[in-house]
């Protein structure tokens, strides 16, 4: 039985709160919108705890918690979904302090989950013409075109693009060159990503442009900031965003998808070449860095290979 597995966890309200704030200490380094929306996520679930009396972090309660939501709190499936996202990370936070031994609210879906991503893809012709618009003749041009091309290889976010240092690339003694890569939610850079040859051939021509003769600094940000106030410091999540978003305007290739069209899509795009490839759910998972097999089935659905190679259980949807 399910429930055998999870050993009950007794709190009492002082000590859930102080929990709670915790984990919000350990969510400083997140987004504010991340941690915002975590906050008021968990302090519902402080209000009901108490009215509940039986909560125990076993997947009973995760779930009767659950029915809380939809039944007494009448939320919508996304709202559902957020709220049960803060209680899986906020168990995970218990599990990472040892005080438990795994985590219940991942055994419960979360709300339906979305039959397609909110932003669109590019197809194949597309990325020719986006890629072979970047010029690469400057440090800028070609910092960018490596952010392109690590998003599009590694699947990497703006979060893990602005979190890599020039030393997280590294050559394994098989001679596969890989990238250390801090996931989002994790702590520090625990996950390794394959480098294919034209994302690695794109890594060599920036940095070459970027240090000359110089030696590379390996502690020094993968992707630097080109402006005159952070010249060489860590670009920011915007800085990621504004760089892409040039490319994908000038090349033509967004045009009226202004808002659905995204640097965010680049992984989205990731997601369908591994597919097209014939990785199987768990290559798409592990290489993308996605705990939730749900999200990794959408691209298998898009390209209508839910059942074969994507051998999972039927897509959630939020």
């Amino acid at each position: 039985m399910i429930e055998d597995s999870f050993k009950p966890l007794k709190l009492t309200l002082k000590e859930l709160v102080d929990h709670y704030e915790g984990f919000l200490k350990e969510c400083e380094r997140k987004s504010p919108e991340t941690r915002g929306t975590y906050q008021r996520a968990l302090r519902d679930f402080i209000k009901w705890f108490p009215i509940d009396k039986r909560f125990q972090f076993r997947v009973r309660d995760v779930e009767r918690y659950k029915r809380h939501l939809v039944e007494k709190k009448n939320l919508q499936n996304v709202s559902v979904a957020t709220y049960m996202t803060a209680l899986r990370r906020f168990a995970q936070y218990l599990i990472d302090i040892k005080l438990l031994d795994a985590n219940p609210a991942k055994r419960v879906v979360g709300g339906r989950r979305p039959s397609r991503h909110s932003r669109t893809f590019l197809t194949y012709e597309e990325l020719d013409q986006l890629l072979t618009s970047v010029d690469r003749s400057s440090v800028q041009g070609a910092r960018d075109y490596a952010i392109i091309r690590s998003m599009l290889g590694c699947a990497l976010s703006e979060h893990e693009c602005l979190l890599a240092d020039v030393g997280d690339i590294r050559q394994l003694d098989s001679g596969e060159w890989v990238m250390n890569v801090q996931g989002k939610g994790r702590k520090s850079k625990d996950e390794v990503a394959s480098i294919p040859v034209e994302m690695r051939e794109a890594l060599d021509d920036y940095l070459n442009k970027r240090f000359g003769a110089e030696a590379r600094v390996e502690t020094a940000p993968l992707f630097a900031s080109m402006s005159n106030r952070t010249q060489g410091g860590r670009m920011t999540s915007r800085g990621i965003r504004e760089a892409v978003n040039r490319w994908l305007k000038s090349s033509g290739v967004k045009g009226d998808r202004d808002r659905r069209l995204t640097p965010f899509s680049l992984r989205h795009t990731a997601g369908l070449i591994l597919v097209d490839s014939g990785a199987t759910i768990e290559e798409v998972m592990r290489r993308m860095r996605i705990e939730w097999q749900p999200t990794a089935q959408l691209y298998f659905k898009i390209r209508g290979k839910l059942g074969t190679n994507a051998n999972a259980v039927p897509i959630e949807e939020n």
